[in-house]
């Protein structure tokens, strides 16, 4: 096997965890950039950020706790949100970092 898909493989944890650690960051910075600099593109990129952070953990905790009788308890509505969340939350996640920063560039050259 390939060393480098071998380290992503059995060391999986730790990317996910530097992942969650990295857009904790980033939400961190987009919200200092809106307090800062009262851009409304770092808001955008601190919900987007919270957004994707969401739905990774989500992701990550869901083979704990996502049992078939949770499924069952939750019912046919629940079961439904439980498959379409996620994917919408990194999909508006990304939306949401990528336009915050379109929108802070363009903020910044709007005030030259």
């Amino acid at each position: 096997m390939n060393p480098l898909l071998e380290a992503i493989v059995t060391n999986g944890l730790v990317f996910d965890a530097l992942g969650i650690i990295g857009l904790g960051v980033l939400a961190l910075a987009a919200l200092k950039l809106t307090k800062s600099e009262r851009s409304w593109g770092g808001s955008m990129m601190a919900y987007g950020a919270v957004a994707l952070l969401a739905a990774r953990v989500f992701i990550l905790l869901y083979p704990f706790f996502g049992s078939d009788d949770f499924l069952h308890a939750i019912g046919p509505i629940g079961t439904s949100l439980t498959i379409a969340l996620p994917p919408l939350f990194l999909t508006f996640g990304l939306a949401g970092v990528v336009w915050g920063l379109w929108g802070h560039e363009k903020w910044m050259k709007s005030r030259d």
